[in-house]
């Protein structure tokens, strides 16, 4: 009899879900404790097309070792990890930190993108300029697959070069720093970059120095070196018949002099309006200043507070000729993201069906035909969504988690970022954790990659058991 009133129940909840006009098709099933529901949603393809699409791209494998992200709730993109992700976002769609101080876009602009990392300004650039052309140049393979994948699913005009710029041809020695991949580059150095990521640490509310902001920066610094081709800027405009920039963006971690020395005579006039980080070591940033003046350049630079303590500095230039008059942001389109979706799902609940426990988890499938045959033991979800053990270790977290989000935030699918937390909130989190459980408590990198309450408390479950002794 049980078993016949969940099924019902389910079925009562997914009804209500398919109301939604983002939703073609849901099937609700128990969670893996027995308790709330796991609430399977085949996005519309219409309504919801950038769901419907990244459960599609997903299925057929084409993720591979990237993951969904939604910073803000605002977009949907594929990325390495949460917390970049979200610094991008901040950076170039809330902060608008390229299209400041006369950089505007016309409607289907050509713009370089050097240094795309997952493509985050490429897809700026689509919503800022309909209709955009844009070239993309990322050398590092995990994160030009990002800009192929995210390009794909937002339907955006991108063609991704997997290369370095510089000088001249040929192939370069590159440093890639997995965990934190904005400061990778071709003139990596192990110090000075965990210099600036501290400085850039520092700057924020509340940071103070100690041991457990430089163990973070370390791990955040770990590095993987690589060769790399390298092309020059005019290479790339003659292959891909550009007979104009109407945007160039640099931005290559120390390596800015060498893509600007790729542009040739003949490429220099194509250019209208440039914007590029400028690391100021050894007169650079005046240099820098000095040659675009000299190209005809109107030119301003700026530093943003929070990187006062570093040497990076971002430069605007255009033409006299450029137009700029601010253009229309066009919002992301495409339908909700998972995360709104969720919130209304849930809304629409509460009011069809007041007296049910809305489902707790949400998540996309391209097929549902396998997810209407499981059964309470064979739902497991994803690890991080599973219940954490009770145990006073994790009694521990929870505490210390309780006093940074609120005692709600304490369930196991609460996500560190989507709770507002950032680096800083890691650094307290660690300092307090480790006091209590001792130093190897928690590896500093899990908050960055597997970020919810439940995952974060199995690997501190896992650091106080005792090692296996192994008899041979």
């Amino acid at each position: 009899m049980n078993e016949i009133a969940d099924s019902t129940r389910h079925e009562q909840l997914a009804a209500v879900l398919r109301e939604h006009p983002a939703v073609a098709d849901a099937v609700v099933t128990d969670g893996p404790d027995g308790r709330g529901g796991h609430a399977r949603l085949l996005a519309d393809p219409v309504a919801a097309r950038v769901l419907h699409r990244s459960a599609a791209l997903e299925a057929a494998g084409r993720l591979g070792g990237l993951g969904w992200h939604e910073p803000a709730g605002e977009i949907r993109v594929a990325g390495l990890n949460r917390s970049e992700t979200e610094f991008l976002h901040r950076e170039i769609f809330t902060g608008n930190a390229y299209f400041r101080h006369g950089i505007t876009l016309p409607a289907g602009a050509v713009v370089v993108d050097v240094g795309a990392n997952i493509g985050m300004f490429t897809l700026r650039v689509a919503l800022h300029s309909p209709g955009a052309r844009i070239i993309a140049v990322e050398p590092v393979a995990e994160l030009a697959d990002a800009v192929a994948l995210n390009a794909e699913l937002h339907e955006v005009d991108a063609t991704v070069l997997r290369t370095a710029l510089g000088r001249a041809e040929g192939e370069t020695s590159f440093t890639f720093y997995p965990n934190n991949s904005v400061m990778s580059g071709r003139f990596a150095d192990a110090d000075e970059d965990l210099d600036v990521l501290k400085g850039y640490l520092l700057t924020g509310e509340n940071a103070r120095q100690g041991e457990h902001l430089d163990r973070l920066a370390a791990d955040r610094m770990a590095a993987r070196p690589r060769r790399v081709p390298l092309t020059t800027l005019s290479a790339v405009v003659h292959e891909h018949g550009l007979a104009r920039i109407d945007l160039l963006k640099i931005d290559v971690e120390k390596a800015e002099a060498e893509v600007l020395d790729g542009i040739d005579e003949g490429v220099w006039p194509r250019i209208d309006r440039i914007v590029v980080e400028v690391h100021d070591l050894d007169g650079r940033l005046a240099a820098v200043l000095a040659q675009l003046r000299a190209r005809g350049f109107v030119v301003t630079a700026e530093q943003d507070p929070r990187l006062a303590r570093t040497p990076c500095h971002n430069v605007y230039a255009r033409r006299p000729r450029a137009v700029t008059a601010p253009a229309p942001l066009a919002a992301p389109e495409g339908g909700p993201t998972l995360r709104r979706l969720e919130e209304e799902l849930r809304e629409l609940t509460a009011r069809r069906l007041p007296s049910a426990v809305p489902p707790r988890r949400y998540t996309l499938a391209a097929d549902l035909t396998v997810a209407a045959g499981l059964t309470r033991t064979d739902d497991h979800g994803p690890a991080g969504e599973q219940d954490a053990p009770a145990s006073p270790r994790v009694a521990v977290l929870a505490r210390i988690w309780g006093e940074l989000f609120g005692p709600d935030a304490v369930r196991p699918d609460a996500d560190f970022f989507d709770l507002g937390g950032d680096s800083l909130t890691a650094v307290r989190l660690m300092a307090t954790l480790e006091s209590e459980l001792g130093e190897d408590a928690l590896s500093p990198d899990l908050i960055f990659t597997d970020s919810t309450f439940g995952a974060l408390a199995a690997a501190v479950e896992a650091s106080g058991e005792p090692e296996r002794t192994v008899h041979t």
